[in-house]
């Protein structure tokens, strides 16, 4: 299957019902979020393990009584459709903390993604080396690509790919409450940082597992914008005063990032092994 917006294009097994979730919650930027439920059932296992991990199922927004008004900067609305106009670029994706942080492992999502003329990945999750095209998924085992015999069984990265996370948690309800707070040059690349309200950020919280210890937590959240190009370069959550909770890989402290680096670089390039 070839996907040229991948945040449009989301595998139909394994992520139907994430998928059904976030469109109800997002179908108004004034909706109101349904509440987490635990991650999302996947389709049964490769021989391979290249399915995807579990993820919360309900997309961030904002509440109803706070997004009446509020009208997202239109850099930042863009931010996904820029990051798929890209015609390349190089990803990692980290978590710590909350219930999903033993999902990414400790090494987190780390790969390369190829947009134009059509899609393609090519990741590294825990010790999997993975590439999804067309269709097709080939595991990497010793100097060898064996091709799946699961083609339509969703990957790590049809979780956690940055364009997926991005759909799934960024609508413009949330953008709404990030506002520029200066230039700054990340992964080498000049920036506008724009940084989140706080309390925009407790769904986020919950549907990652993120618990407070004793009291409130610390929350904040920022996003960096490249000032050419107007794409995202890092995404970051964090939180302090957590509790270790199962799953957290036993982290008190919250961190979810998300970089974005050598975009459109023609030194990107994924080879597609023989089927």
């Amino acid at each position: 299957m070839t996907r040229s917006a991948i945040g449009q294009s989301w595998r139909s097994i394994g992520l139907a019902a994430a998928l059904a979730v976030f469109l109800g919650a997002c179908s108004s930027s004034a909706s109101t979020s349904a509440p987490a439920s635990g991650p999302a059932s996947t389709a049964a296992s490769s021989p391979h393990a290249s399915t995807a991990a579990s993820v919360p199922v309900a997309a961030a927004s904002a509440p109803a009584s706070a997004a009446a008004g509020r009208t997202a900067d239109p850099i930042l609305a863009n931010a996904l459709a820029t990051l798929n106009g890209l015609t390349n670029y190089q990803f990692k994706f980290t978590l710590k903390g909350g219930s999903y942080a033993s999902s990414v492992g400790t090494g987190g999502v780390v790969g390369t993604v190829v947009n134009s003329p059509s899609f393609a990945v090519q990741f590294t999750y825990v010790d999997l080396e993975i590439i999804e095209v067309q269709g097709k998924n080939w595991t990497k085992n010793g100097t060898s690509w064996d091709l799946s015999k699961y083609p339509d069984r969703p990957t790590t990265y049809d979780s956690y790919g940055p364009a997926i996370l991005l759909a799934h948690y960024f609508p413009a309800s949330v953008a709404a409450y990030y506002t520029a707070a200066g230039d700054e040059t990340v992964n080498g690349i000049p920036t506008t940082r724009y940084t989140a309200d706080p309390k925009i950020l407790n769904s986020f919280m919950d549907y990652w597992g993120v618990k407070a210890a004793n009291g409130a937590l610390v929350q904040a959240a920022d996003m960096w914008i490249a000032k050419s190009g107007g794409y995202p370069v890092r995404w970051k959550v964090t939180a302090t005063g957590g509790a270790a909770v199962p799953g957290s890989g036993g982290s008190a402290d919250f961190e979810f990032l998300v970089d974005i680096s050598k975009a459109s670089d023609p030194a990107n390039v994924i080879h597609i092994p023989a089927s």
